[in-house]
């Protein structure tokens, strides 16, 4: 019965040959090595940006928020620090204030990455794996969108906390300095931020692992331990650490 079934098939106008290819089909011409990107850096740099442009636009209230704890942390500080003294008295606050000022935006950069990459992560290396893209213009794109946050939002605490407290004002040259600085210690945090994030693999891990691997640093900043009695086998980890450039280079300004 089967036999029959498959030769009246055979012999029927119904016949398919899953194989063969329609006319109206044409081949694509494959250029390149197989498995390998045809597309150039730049190509790749610009539609990952303008992506993760739009990523930011569609979600405003992330923005928002992110402008609301930046302008709420520097209230905070000029209630604790509000025009310091110029007494020797004064000299600790000051120390306090800009130590406070660095540790702020250490974790607010450290904050902003580490909730928000881990879940970026199986996406890209879902689209890595299959060949969508290369790291590189990935890292560059995300680097680059994320830049006019990076740097507005340092800007934004400088500029409320520095003339409140009662910095040194006799040039603005201190002041633009002082941003600068601000945003530097925010972009290296960020890029440390990143680090984390792409070494696990969880979140919830990544979360919990960040003040372990945060938190120490602080200690070689020099505020809460003078930096002549740090044992010497500790003594490494005083030059890598974010805090210590940062708190030292706003008391040299």
């Amino acid at each position: 019965m089967i036999e029959y079934y498959d030769d009246c098939y055979q012999k029927s106008q119904l016949k398919n040959d899953h194989l063969a290819l329609s006319a109206d089909i044409q081949q694509l011409a494959i250029s390149g090595q197989e498995g390998k990107l045809t597309t150039g850096f730049c190509f790749q740099f610009a539609l990952l940006a303008s992506r993760n442009f739009l990523n930011l636009l569609r979600l405003p209230q992330t923005s928002y928020v992110k402008l609301i704890t930046t302008v709420l942390t520097a209230c905070f500080a000029i209630l604790l620090f509000f025009q310091v003294p110029k007494t020797p008295e004064g000299v600790q606050d000051i120390q306090g204030a800009l130590f406070f000022i660095t540790m702020n935006i250490s974790f607010n950069a450290i904050q902003n990455v580490i909730l928000i990459f881990p879940d970026e992560r199986p996406v890209f290396l879902r689209e890595v794996n299959n060949n969508m893209y290369s790291v590189s213009p990935y890292f560059w794109a995300k680097i680059i969108s994320e830049l006019p946050f990076s740097l507005a939002t340092p800007a934004i605490f400088g500029s409320i906390v520095y003339y409140a407290i009662g910095l040194n004002d006799t040039s603005i040259d201190y002041f633009l300095i002082f941003l600068l600085i601000l945003i530097l210690c925010y972009n290296a945090s960020s890029g440390y931020s990143l680090i984390i994030s792409a070494s696990f693999s969880d979140k919830q891990l990544a979360v919990t692992l960040t003040p372990v691997l945060i938190i120490p640093f602080m200690l070689f900043a020099g505020f809460f331990v003078s930096t002549d009695n740090i044992p010497f086998f500790l003594k490494e980890f005083e030059y890598i650490s974010i805090f210590k450039y940062g708190y030292n280079a706003l008391l040299l300004n």
